[in-house]
């Protein structure tokens, strides 16, 4: 439907826009202008600015700016449509009659949007009837308090009563059909209950308007996981489910963290420490990414850190890339294998699972690194190979400036590694000649250790430790543990570093690196050195296992 410019122009001289923001936002006159909180981040002084006058807002301390219609669609989650069906119904005028919108369609959606409240309600009555005490003790276990419950609108779904129920109020099977609350087998025609002896979990649209269910089996019934199907109300690549709590905590200025499933949403949102969405079963899809990017210019996606995991980052990448623009990006967390969110808040609390998000890599890390995983870069023929997939990956960006920014950031990378590798060449068999391999080895666990007590050395030395190969494979997956760690996030201290290390299973490697044992073999105490001396130490070694002389030459050997 096509609004004409002068209806529009008509509806913001109609209602002035310090009416609209005064329901939301107590304003002061200062003048021909007013005052008030920003309603879209957090303050105590008061930065929000509203000029009837012109029809415009601004916040100082933000940069919010927009009109009548912009700021519905903000607070409210609209769209343009909805702003100003809104804002005519605020005026007291029609909408105009030039309509293209079918009168079945629009009596059906509204249909399936009374029939998703009700459904939703019977639901929520359902969780505390005897019926729903399972449920109850289910979601109790889970950690959700009757707060919470309300807030996320959970429920339980009974063996049957809701078709009863509905029909009661008026509504016909075919609209409970249609809004995916009744099923018809396919055997006999028999009418059903589609959702039987779950936990619900309503999904609702950014207006807040229950669109949609998931629902969880109690007990070992399949699926574990069912969602209501696509209909007139829900398209499940289109939605995430959350986004009426997450909206909310963003505008506290909390990081957007975007996790698999609707318990790791409630979880993080209860945990103060993020706001937090889901995508429906799948992976993430271009519409829902552009969602993600109105909420935050910077999402976190968290994975979990096992191969699936790793498949799961590789896809996200590939669906984020060619939608990049200025400004607007995302960073990845891998969590420990075989954990969750929920699970990581369990175990470890609020603070653990800050830890994991504060580690999460910039996404041209990400791409980078993901991408090498997938090759041996050891051999000339491999990096080959992962240069080509990782200047493809940089080709797949949409946007000319963004393109053009990875690709000179990968180039260098890859100038880099060129670079290195060549020296790399030059002393690999003397390397091997002078010194056998235990010798080499030991001299590996001094690095590491030095290392683990200095973390901010990495960056500095990162393309020579990244080079760095190492033929005991535990250690030299201690290596590329802390050196991802710690590009991740520079600011990483000892204390995190080794909280990050131990989540990822290297408890026996960290005690065999830092122990008593160790140092005992080292001519220093690393810990006790200062940064300066450290990266002596560190670049001495570094210099020996690529053939050189220096402090841990044939004539200055230590204990190790």
């Amino acid at each position: 439907m096509a609004v004409p410019p002068e209806f529009i122009e008509d509806l913001r001289q109609r209602v002035p826009l310090s009416d609209i923001v005064g329901r939301r936002v107590k304003l002061v006159r200062k003048g021909r202008r007013f005052s008030g909180l920003c309603p879209f981040h957090s303050e105590k002084t008061p930065s929000f600015s509203v000029v009837d006058d012109d029809g415009f807002y601004h916040c100082f301390g933000c940069g919010a700016h927009g009109d009548a219609i912009s700021f519905l669609r903000e607070m409210d989650g609209l769209d343009f449509m909805e702003a100003v069906e809104r804002l005519a119904d605020m005026a007291g005028l029609s909408m105009p009659k030039s309509t293209r919108i079918d009168p079945a369609v629009t009596r059906q959606r509204k249909a399936a949007l009374d029939i998703l409240e009700e459904a939703t309600r019977f639901f929520e009555a359902g969780l505390r009837a005897d019926e729903g005490r399972d449920a109850a003790r289910y979601l109790k276990q889970r950690g959700l308090d009757a707060t919470t419950v309300k807030n996320f609108r959970l429920g339980f779904a009974p063996r049957s009563g809701l078709r009863t129920a509905l029909a009661g109020k008026g509504f016909s099977d075919d609209d409970m059909i249609l809004a995916g609350v009744l099923g018809k087998s396919n055997s006999d025609g028999r009418l059903y209950d589609y959702f039987r002896d779950r936990v619900m979990f309503p999904i609702e649209n950014r207006q807040g308007k229950v669109i949609a269910f998931g629902a969880r089996a109690l007990g070992d019934a399949q699926p574990k996981y069912l969602n209501s199907g696509d209909g007139p109300t829900f398209s499940k690549k289109a939605v995430l489910y959350g986004w009426v709590q997450a909206r909310e905590a963003v505008r506290r200025k909390l990081p957007l963290v975007v996790v698999e499933g609707y318990m790791d949403v409630i979880a993080v949102q209860r945990s103060g420490i993020a706001a937090a969405l889901a995508p429906l079963g799948t992976a993430l899809t271009p519409e829902q990414i552009t969602l993600l990017w109105k909420l935050h210019d910077e999402p976190i996606l968290c994975f979990d850190g096992d191969e699936a995991g790793q498949r799961a980052q590789l896809r996200a990448l590939e669906r984020i890339l060619p939608l990049l623009e200025p400004g607007r990006s995302a960073r990845l967390a891998m969590l420990p294998a075989g954990k969750d969110p929920d699970d990581v808040l369990g175990e470890s609390g609020p603070e653990g699972l800050s830890k994991i998000l504060g580690t999460a890599q910039a996404l041209a890390d990400s791409l980078w690194t993901t991408t090498a995983a997938q090759f041996d870069t050891r051999q000339p023929e491999a990096r080959a190979q992962f240069w080509q997939a990782v200047r493809g990956r940089v080709r797949s960006i949409g946007n000319n400036q963004v393109r053009g920014a990875y690709g000179d950031e990968i180039e260098n990378r890859i100038a880099a590694m060129r670079s290195q590798t060549r020296g790399q060449t030059t002393s690999f068999m003397a390397r091997r000649a002078i010194r056998p391999a235990t010798g080499l080895m030991h001299r590996h666990r001094a690095i590491l250790a030095l290392i683990l007590a200095h973390p901010a050395l990495v960056p500095a030395n990162f393309e020579a430790l990244s080079m760095l190969e190492i033929a005991d494979q535990k250690l030299d997956h201690v290596k590329k543990a802390v050196v991802d760690a710690v590009i991740r996030d520079p600011d990483l201290d000892v204390a995190a570093l080794n909280y990050h290390l131990q989540e990822r299973g290297f408890g026996s490697a960290l005690e065999d690196l830092t122990g008593d044992e160790m140092k005992s073999r080292l001519p220093f105490d690393p810990s006790a050195l200062t940064p300066e001396r450290a990266g002596d130490h560190l670049e001495e070694l570094l210099g020996l296992v690529d053939g050189k002389s220096g402090l841990f030459s044939k004539t200055r050997t230590p204990r190790i």
